[in-house]
C-alpha cells in the first residue's frame, strides 16, 4: 500500500500547481490574400518603377506560434528609366517602353514572439503577436519591351526563372478567432546570370532586391 499512497501524493502535488489550459480549438489552416507594395533594387530593375502587389496566403500551423505558410504574388513594373539598360550610353529615358511581371511562389515558416502573458492574449478580443518569416521560393519574371528599329518599334520580350529567398518581419493582429490583419514587411532577393547583350561581352552574375509592403487579411478554420 505504501507505493500506492506515493505515487497518488506525486499525481496530486503535480496537478495542485496552476496550469494555463486553452478552451479554443486548434486552428487546421488559415487562408489569406493581400495588397502591398513592390519595390525592386539591383541591375537593370531600377529602371522600373513601383507596382502594386496582389498575395495569397495559405498557412497550416504546427504549433501556437509556428506554421508553415505557402505565399503567391503578382507584381506589374513598369519601364520608367530606359537608362538603367545602357548605364554607359547617355539615351533618352523614354526611349524604351514596356513592363516586367513578377510571379513568386515562396514557402517557409512563420515564428511568432512570445510576448506578453497568453492568458492575457486567451481572455483579449484583440491583441497582436509580432513575427518573422524565412522563406524559400522561385520568381518567374517575363519582361517585355518597345524599343526602336528600323523598320518601326520592335517587340523584345524574355522570361527567366529563378530561386528566391526571402525574410520578412510583421505582426499577427488577431481580430476574433477566426480572422487576423498581417501588416508585414517582405524582402526578396534574386541572384541569375545576366548575359552580355553583345557578342564576346563578359557575362556575370546579377541580383535583383524585391522590397514588399503589404497587408493581408486572413481567415482561420
Amino acid at each position: 500500500m505504501l507505493p500506492l499512497y506515493v505515487i497518488a501524493l506525486a499525481a496530486a502535488a503535480e496537478g495542485s500547481g496552476p496550469r494555463f489550459v486553452s478552451d479554443r480549438p486548434p486552428l487546421v489552416v488559415s487562408v489569406g490574400a493581400g495588397l502591398g507594395g513592390s519595390w525592386v533594387l539591383g541591375a537593370n530593375a531600377e529602371g522600373y518603377g513601383g507596382a502594386l502587389s496582389e498575395r495569397v496566403t495559405v498557412d497550416l500551423p504546427t504549433g501556437d506560434l509556428v506554421a508553415f505558410t505557402v505565399e503567391l504574388d503578382h507584381a506589374r513594373h513598369r519601364l520608367s528609366d530606359a537608362a538603367a539598360y545602357f548605364p554607359e550610353a547617355p539615351i533618352p529615358k523614354g526611349a524604351l517602353t514596356g513592363f516586367r511581371d513578377y510571379l513568386g511562389v515562396d514557402m517557409g515558416f512563420r515564428v511568432g514572439l512570445p510576448v506578453g502573458d497568453p492568458r492575457a492574449r486567451e481572455a483579449t478580443r484583440v491583441y497582436a503577436v509580432p513575427f518573422f518569416r524565412l522563406g524559400l521560393g522561385v520568381a518567374v519574371t517575363s519582361t517585355l519591351l518597345d524599343a526602336p528599329g528600323f523598320d518601326g518599334r520592335v517587340a523584345l520580350r524574355s522570361n527567366t526563372v529563378w530561386p528566391t529567398p526571402s525574410l520578412s518581419a510583421g505582426a499577427d493582429v488577431r481580430i476574433r478567432r477566426w480572422i487576423s490583419l498581417l501588416p508585414q514587411l517582405k524582402t526578396q532577393v534574386q541572384v541569375f546570370e545576366d548575359s552580355a547583350e553583345s557578342v564576346g561581352g563578359a557575362t556575370r552574375v546579377a541580383a535583383e532586391w524585391r522590397f514588399q509592403p503589404a497587408l493581408d487579411v486572413s481567415i482561420h478554420f
